[in-house]
């Protein structure tokens, strides 16, 4: 069975970027990693939730989720599922890559991780709201197609309410808990390698 690592956190947090780097980091070494994310996994064409929109982890199909994960690190995939932020429709792509170590990254779907055996580490990932926001603003503009008021309002009544609601609490759940920097990278690709040595 293949390790799987989970990288959590909030919104715009750099999940993302830092999975890259991880997985570049672990090149380096012989390792190979495999990125998936959760925001593959929203359901298509889904009805935003009425309070928190797409901040919750309901708007995640976690059944196959669940069951994909399975897949990938029995290496039993051969293919990937992703989803499109835009047109919220799904297609698959092959899985022709060789990799050692699976890092998901995501805000909701890590949550229905908990207890399951699949799963061997969490890591959360932290950074100030003030550059987050930025960030997400500028994510929401400038690839999402958003409008400046839409970005705002759905930031305030939809993104933060979530994240008090179902990210905070990952934090309590992780084994390690990790700031958004280098020293934050060198401290994830020791605990990656960790597992490995499991």
């Amino acid at each position: 069975m293949i390790p799987l690592l989970c990288i959590c956190g909030p919104s715009a947090a750099g999940k993302t970027t830092i999975v890259r780097a991880l997985q570049t980091t672990l090149s380096a070494q012989g390792v190979r990693a495999l990125q998936l994310s959760c925001d593959d996994y929203y359901w298509p064409n889904w009805t935003p939730d009425p309070v928190y929109g797409y901040d919750t982890p309901a708007g995640i199909d976690t059944t196959t989720l669940l069951q994909e994960l399975n897949q990938i690190c029995r290496r039993e995939a051969d293919t990937l599922r992703r989803y499109d932020m835009v047109s919220h429709t799904t297609w698959r792509e092959p899985l022709d890559q060789v990799y050692e170590l699976v890092v998901l990254e995501g805000a909701f779907g890590p949550q229905v991780l908990l207890n399951q055996p699949l799963l061997q580490s969490l890591v959360y990932l932290e950074l100030g709201l003030p550059v987050r926001l930025w960030r997400r603003l500028w994510r929401d503009l400038n690839e999402r197609g958003h409008s400046l008021s839409f970005a705002l309002r759905q930031t305030v009544f939809e993104t933060l309410p979530g994240e008090r609601q179902f990210i905070d609490p990952l934090k309590q759940e992780a084994d390690l808990i990790i700031e958004n920097s280098p020293n934050g990278l060198a401290r994830l690709t020791r605990h990656a390698q960790s597992l490995l040595a499991r």
